[in-house]
């Protein structure tokens, strides 16, 4: 049988050899792109995306490692949050507005048994009442997102511009998340005013990351904080926390609403960001009725959603629940989170309040920039 010649031989090598070069240099790069990867994925978890984190006595809504809702979660078919962002095409239309329809009319002082509310957007609202300005979940940037120019944008300006802000005594943190917890705003804030934070269990150590040591209030649900002659309760609410993907960080800091009373006063029910849950009948019961309650009425399609988050129709059940007197619908208007359309919006609350029979000065969809006002009534129970 003839024998290769040796240039064959030689050239077989080569390539063999070639090939082996190329395998290893492959196999090389996969282990470094595997390695970054794994490098920025830590990274991100302990700093841009980081969440905040309790140790303290298992409760019954704290099982020693994580936290958890009061009852299960309602399921509403699947969904993600892959699915969410890919699904430009199906959400209804969100004007962009370079101006809004109302100014803001703040009163020279609130006190008594006086109450003002302004709606800055989504869920930031300036709350004054008892002599102190109280400022919900700032946000100011234009995306509610980890980073700069990513993320969902913003569709109208702030209801109040930034430099026309009065100075805050008080800043309440419901949960974590992007369209609730800005970390821009919240350095802004404490640079410029150093208000007292409150915040549920867990967040004490993710605000303290971000914009170093501050007056912080950290609290479980029930608990209250004093204020001379205001009061002010964190309540429960079903939601989630959360600042980066996966499981791993999930529910390691708490979720609240926050209950603010003055003594022979107002009282204002600030819900944060919830599902609907048992707890609007429990805040009933231990606190008493709201003479303004302030509910979220977004990001509620695709149903999924609903399984953290209250419809329209869901938002009047729940103000019904909580026999408050009147109340404004949050948490829309300004970032586009679910697929309804902002008009859409305020149909399905329209709808909703004729088929419950409640007036449209009652339950209000809040206007960026505009202020309302009211007073305490004479009996809250």
């Amino acid at each position: 049988m003839p024998q290769p010649a040796p240039d064959q031989e030689n050239r077989a090598a080569r390539a063999k050899s070639r090939r082996k070069r190329l395998l290893l240099i492959l196999l090389l790069l996969i282990l470094t792109l595997g390695t970054a990867l794994w490098a920025i994925d830590t990274l991100l978890a302990y700093t841009l995306c980081r969440g905040g984190r309790w140790e303290g006595p298992a409760s019954d809504h704290f099982d020693g490692d994580r936290f958890f809702n009061l009852e299960a979660t309602r399921t509403f078919g699947s969904g993600s949050g892959i699915k969410w962002l890919l699904g430009a095409g199906e959400r209804g239309h969100y004007p962009t507005v370079a101006a809004n329809e109302h100014r803001p009319e703040l009163a020279p002082e609130v006190d008594g048994a006086d109450w003002e509310c302004t709606m800055i957007n989504h869920a930031t609202v300036l709350i004054r009442m008892g002599g102190l300005n109280i400022l919900t979940d700032p946000v100011w940037s234009n995306e509610v997102s980890p980073v700069a120019g990513i993320g969902p944008s913003r569709h109208r300006p702030a209801g109040i511009a930034w430099d026309e802000l009065p100075r805050i005594d008080v800043c309440l943190l419901s949960h974590d998340h992007y369209d609730h917890f800005d970390v821009d705003t919240l350095r802004r804030l404490q640079q410029r005013d150093k208000p007292l934070f409150i915040v549920p269990l867990g967040m004490r150590a993710l605000l303290e990351y971000h914009i170093g040591e501050a007056r912080i209030a950290e609290r479980d649900w029930w608990q209250t904080v004093q204020l001379k002659d205001l009061a002010v309760t964190l309540t429960p609410a079903h939601h989630w926390s959360n600042r980066y993907r996966g499981s791993s960080n999930r529910n390691r800091s708490l979720w609240c609403g926050f209950w603010i009373e003055k003594k022979a006063g107002p009282a204002v029910y600030f819900a944060g960001d919830t599902a609907m849950t048992r707890a609007f009948g429990d805040i009933r019961q231990r606190l008493g009725r709201a003479d303004l309650a302030i509910i979220p009425i977004g990001a509620y399609k695709p149903d999924w959603l609903r399984s953290h988050h209250i419809s329209p129709d869901e938002a009047l059940q729940a103000f019904r629940t909580l026999g408050a007197r009147e109340a404004l619908g949050c948490h829309f208007g300004t970032w586009q989170l679910g697929y309804e359309g902002y008009n859409e919006t305020l149909q399905d609350l329209a709808a909703a309040r004729g088929k419950y029979g409640i007036s449209a000065d009652r339950f209000r969809a809040a206007e960026n920039g505009r202020s309302y006002r009211g007073r305490a009534a004479r009996r809250r129970k």
